[in-house]
């Protein structure tokens, strides 16, 4: 059987069409992909927590300031990257506490302006990091922004273990914002949603970052109406037997629990404890805490 050349042209024609979209197509993807992967890897990297041991706080500051816009930035273009939001949440919560908040009770007694443009900036940074982390989140629980809103969930509502960094590191950057802005009902009136935030981290992971979260959940259950001081000890104490290497768990406790329940015994115990502790260990978080407890020991005066 013979084939007509004109017929035979025009379906190679035909054919080398389709081949040519197929394959540019097929690079487009292939390019795409490649370009994902890359960002993913990236975050990855970004992501990774490091406890530093170099104690020069200033240069810490101005270093994770760059990492911080970086991180974010990246985190733009591959938004349903879980732990380099966890990272982004936890990095701009960490500066807040420790640069910005930290320097405001440092400050007060000396410039109370300055302490309080410190404490609006950690507000709104704190404020930033908590819509960060709960547009990860709702990107991995669609239902949960409802569910929050509305006190009560309609239908059992979990997260995974996995997930438990990026929910701790929002809520208590969403409780951190609300401690700053007494000013704000709108913000205030907030709390119960934390507060069942608070529970589905507890539920999905309660030893958490060497006892961070349960440290949390003590702070919460003084914060909220009828909270119990019994029951945010017993937190407390979980976090301490958690607490790894860490002499935060104690910091806590003391500014925390004993504060509230004004026991000014329990409060130099604690500190004193974690002064003790602390001996020995030159790891950054350790560092900062240990600078908070000797400041906390010196204000004892105005805090009882």
């Amino acid at each position: 059987m013979s084939l007509n050349p004109c017929h035979f042209m025009h379906r190679l024609v035909r054919c080398m069409k389709f081949f040519l979209v197929g394959f540019v197509s097929l690079s487009f993807l292939t390019a795409c992909s490649v370009h994902n992967q890359l960002l993913r890897s990236a975050g990855d990297v970004l992501s990774k927590e490091s406890n530093s041991a170099d104690d020069d706080l200033e240069l810490l500051q101005h270093a994770s300031a760059y990492h911080l816009k970086l991180s974010e930035s990246l985190l733009l273009q591959i938004p349903d990257h879980v732990k380099l939001a966890e990272s982004v949440v936890r990095g701009y919560t960490q500066y807040a506490f420790v640069f910005l908040m930290d320097e405001a009770d440092r400050t007060e007694s000396e410039n109370l302006q300055k302490a309080n443009q410190l404490r609006a900036r950690a507000a709104k940074m704190m404020m930033r990091a908590k819509t960060i982390g709960l547009q990860a989140l709702l990107l991995q629980y669609p239902q949960l922004e409802t569910s929050l809103a509305g006190g009560k969930f309609a239908k059992p509502l979990s997260i995974a273990p996995e997930h438990t960094g990026l929910a701790y590191w929002t809520l208590t950057a969403w409780a951190g914002a609300i401690s700053l802005s007494k000013d704000s009902p709108d913000i205030v009136a907030d709390l119960p949603q934390v507060l069942l935030l608070s529970e589905l981290a507890w539920k999905a992971k309660p030893s958490f970052d060497n006892g961070a979260l349960a440290g949390m959940m003590g702070t919460l259950e003084l914060a909220k109406p009828g909270g119990k001081p019994d029951q945010a000890a017993t937190y407390f104490d979980q976090a301490i037997a958690w607490r790894g290497d860490q002499i935060a768990p104690w910091v806590s406790k003391a500014e925390n629990w004993a504060v509230a329940t004004q026991n000014k015994e329990a409060f130099t115990q604690l500190l004193n404890q974690a002064l003790e502790e602390a001996k020995g260990k030159t790891d950054l978080s350790n560092t900062i805490m240990l600078r908070r407890a000797r400041w906390l020991l010196d204000s004892i005066d105005n805090i009882f």
